[in-house]
């Protein structure tokens, strides 16, 4: 009958394993590692081509940087929160498509269209969940306009207010995580073409 271990002596047996790597293993991170550095200074704008680099690194080696180049792409298209993000996820893709091809030019399509619905279905509801605050508030806004004049009532930032965030916190979650899960499944099929 075999012994049973506990969480530690696999956790312990699992370090030791690792410890161990092999030159091979140590070479093929060491590698993508290059890789990940490369794709970063080509989102930041340090690089213009990302296989020009690529391809200065020893033939036998590229594949792996390549794919630590891959991670870091794929890593950089997420939901844009803010303008300010699109630019590092249409380097994300472009970078993509120079590594692997126009094969991944429409499922990159795809993921483009899905994040400009994300940002028209988070605009749509903050502006309905706005409407249904503001209706709400009237009443506090004529409270404050008699409190302290017309001026400071119309000046009231309807989003500052602790229920509007989190009525609105809630909402945005919920949004977040349903475009969030269609986001990772087309991340995961980019990941896996071949390049």
């Amino acid at each position: 009958m075999g012994e049973i271990k506990s969480a530690l002596e696999i956790a312990m047996e699992k370090a030791e394993r690792l410890g161990k790597a092999s030159r091979e293993e140590l070479e093929k991170e060491r590698w993508q590692s290059k890789g990940k550095k490369i794709a970063a200074q080509y989102i930041n704008g340090e690089i213009e081509s990302l296989r020009q680099e690529l391809e200065k690194l020893p033939p036998g080696e590229i594949q792996e940087a390549i794919s630590g180049a891959v991670e870091v792409l794929i890593r950089n298209i997420i939901l844009p929160r803010d303008k300010f993000q699109w630019d590092n996820i249409k380097k994300a893709i472009s970078g993509l498509t120079d590594l692997k091809g126009t094969s991944v030019r429409q499922v990159t399509d795809r993921i483009v269209e899905l994040l400009k619905m994300y940002e028209h279905t988070v605009n749509q509801y903050q502006e309905q969940v706005k409407a249904q605050f503001q209706a709400k508030l009237g009443g506090l806004q004529q409270a404050i306009a008699q409190q302290y004049g017309q001026e400071v009532a119309a000046n009231l930032d309807l989003e500052a207010l602790p229920e509007f965030q989190q009525e609105w916190g809630k909402i945005r979650s919920e949004i977040d995580s349903q475009f969030e899960e269609q986001l990772n499944q087309m991340k995961a099929y980019l990941t896996n073409l071949p390049f």
